[in-house]
């Protein structure tokens, strides 16, 4: 590797390692320091960094994506110096890396590949950017163009790689070592995915499932008591990941306030049906949104809803058959999901979403305070507490 091309991955890799740190440092205020300032990456509601590293967007395998970010940065240090680094007597092993600049390019082009769904999630479905992220993002994809040799294709920088590991295998004492860091990093990440010990977000969804019950159910489209003070409207979509998280949310809520209720609101974010979108959306939502409307002329709506948020519902084939399941009128269901009535009643809420100027989902009017976009349960909890919901005492 030529000194100029070392010198530029030291330097962008040192600074996506600081902003790694960094944000491990925002990740732990915001998710386990109770009095901790808001960072300096919290400008307003759309640029939060705390509000990201509060969801359960900020985890993979129960590990915090700034942690991830560490590893990351710190190998592609390694590589960038690896051949001095192999000189020494302690790291000897590391002479099996005989073609870093190829393994810094893929895996920087995968990192940033990964980013960019990531920012979409964000923006999508989190309403907020990270703007410390956006900025790896990118340190990411300028590491993969400068790693990148000379001539060489995307395709052959990954076969090298890819050779390069097969040959490392090959050799008794590689493939040992290989399997034991295998089993190492697998049961540390078991560890982390089944006790949530560094995600809170993912602890509070998996609590909350245990929430789910029909006993508070009212009319259609309602849950909770008739006479609660305090009304959670929710626009929604059942093709968004953050609207299945706040459903999580939102059943937890009925079962711990005796004084709330919430109203959810179909706006899908479908071409099909919605004319307000410009460009295809979440396919097929229309057609869920529908169900989810027709069902509740069975009083069974939130028993759709629960079907409609699984992942392998797509087609109607599949909501007929989930609906079998489940005990639902299907010929009433099919009836009433093709009728007028029930398009309409979509057209009333994409029309009421329009005025109040709700473009994305989950967006929330809890009493007088509008939110946008999924945050943490506590979070979540104080706001409706700040509006006058009452917590069910415990005897």
């Amino acid at each position: 590797m030529n000194k100029t091309k070392r010198t530029i991955l030291t330097l962008l890799a040192v600074a996506g390692l600081a902003l790694a740190i960094e944000l491990c440092v925002v990740y732990y205020n915001a998710n386990f320091a109770v009095n901790a300032k808001p960072s300096i990456c919290v400008i307003n509601d759309t640029i939060d960094c705390d509000h990201v590293a509060k969801t359960v967007y900020s985890q993979f395998l129960g590990v915090p994506l700034a942690l991830w970010g560490i590893i990351l940065y710190l190998f592609f240090l390694t590589m960038t110096f690896v051949d001095k680094l192999q000189n020494i007597k302690l790291l000897g092993f590391l002479k099996v890396f005989k073609n870093p600049e190829s393994y810094i390019f893929c895996i920087g082009l995968l990192s940033f590949t990964l980013s960019m769904i990531l920012a979409g999630i964000s923006v999508f479905a989190i309403k907020s950017i990270c703007v410390f992220c956006v900025i790896t993002y990118f340190i990411d994809l300028f590491i993969a163009i400068a790693a990148k040799t000379k001539g060489n294709s995307i395709l052959s920088e990954i076969k090298i790689s890819f050779r390069d590991f097969i040959a490392a295998l090959k050799e008794k004492k590689y493939l040992f070592a290989f399997i034991i860091v295998v089993l190492i990093v697998a049961g540390i990440l078991t560890y982390t995915s089944l006790t949530n010990i560094l995600a809170p977000q993912a602890a509070e969804i998996k609590k909350a499932k245990n929430f789910m019950s029909y006993d508070y159910y009212t009319d259609k489209n309602k849950m909770g008591p008739n006479d609660a003070s305090v009304l959670i409207h929710e626009y929604m979509d059942f093709n968004c990941q953050g609207c299945f998280v706040a459903n999580l949310y939102l059943h937890r809520i009925i079962n711990e306030f005796e004084n709330v209720q919430v109203i959810q609101h179909n706006i899908p974010l479908d071409i099909t049906c919605n004319k307000y979108m410009k460009h295809e959306g979440h396919k097929n939502s229309c057609l869920k949104a529908r169900y989810a409307i027709a069902a509740g002329k069975q009083n069974l709506y939130w028993q759709m809803s629960d079907i409609l948020f699984e992942p392998n519902i797509e087609t109607e084939s599949d909501i007929l058959n989930a609906a079998k399941k489940s005990g639902f009128n299907i010929s009433k269901l099919q009836e009433d999901a093709d009728s007028d009535e029930v398009k309409n009643e979509i057209q009333e809420n994409l029309k009421d979403a329009e005025t109040k100027d709700i473009t994305g989902t989950p967006t929330f009017y809890i009493g007088m305070r509008k939110q946008v976009g999924i945050t943490s349960y506590p979070e979540f909890k104080k706001l409706i507490i700040n509006q006058g919901g009452k917590e069910k005492q415990v005897e």
